[in-house]
């Protein structure tokens, strides 16, 4: 798996052994501040804007991987690349449906069909969640109207799949007991994208990411990152 991003010379690499990191020194990156109330709802703040990621410099002539996920923290780059036509491609729109005040508090983007028509195409699978955007059903049916593959991840309730005949499924969250619910959407997106691509199946790939976002939301920060050990573990363990 290769990870192409934007990186502080300082940065600890050893969170990302195992991984192809093609990476651009930066200097400034997207940094949030996040509490959270006892319902688990998330107040934020943007502390930087981080700097724009150049994607092409880090690619290698031919390369045609199985599989790419866009998962801009804030508003790194205008729009989703066109690079990869011959891959599957998924995007999360978290970073994109974002908007600050003049405090920097973070809010919802006004225009979220305008802010997400940018980063998604016909056949791409869009990920966001029912806290980024009102009225996060429309947006998921418009998505899907486009003929894009739409997820919404619920935290505890779950993931609803909108697909591109216009039907939904609500799948349940696997149980799990929280700590920190930071990444666990990034955790679920890179899960379900990797299963798709070996499987060419949905429910499999919904199974695997929900069960990789139960296990993110049990540790704090990176501690959280789960194996595939560990997810098809935890996917045997509520099948039993």
């Amino acid at each position: 798996m290769t990870l192409i991003t934007g990186m502080h010379p300082d940065f600890d690499q050893r969170a990302l052994a195992g991984l192809d990191v093609r990476s651009t020194p930066a200097a400034d990156l997207p940094r949030y501040a996040n509490t959270y109330d006892a319902a688990g709802a998330r107040t934020q703040f943007l502390l930087s804007e981080g700097e724009p990621l150049a994607l092409v410099p880090h690619l290698r002539p031919g390369e045609t991987p199985d599989a790419v996920l866009y998962a801009p923290a804030y508003h790194e780059f205008r729009r989703a690349p066109l690079r990869f036509r011959e891959s599957l491609t998924g995007v999360a729109l978290q970073g994109t449906l974002r908007s600050v005040t003049a405090d920097q508090r973070v809010i919802p983007h006004p225009e979220p069909l305008r802010a997400a028509s940018r980063f998604v195409r016909p056949g791409w699978v869009a990920f966001f969640s029912d806290e980024d955007t009102p009225a996060p059903e429309a947006l998921a049916r418009h998505l899907a109207s486009q003929k894009v593959l739409a997820i919404l991840t619920r935290g505890h309730n779950g993931a609803t799949l909108f697909e591109l005949d216009g039907t939904a499924q609500h799948w349940p969250a696997l149980p799990a007991t929280p700590v920190d619910p930071t990444g666990a959407g990034d955790c679920f997106a890179s899960a379900f994208m990797v299963r798709l691509a070996e499987t060419d199946d949905l429910a499999t790939a919904m199974r695997f990411a929900l069960a990789a976002g139960a296990l993110a939301v049990e540790h704090s920060g990176i501690a959280g990152l789960p194996t595939r050990e560990a997810i098809e573990a935890r996917m045997n363990r509520e099948a039993a």
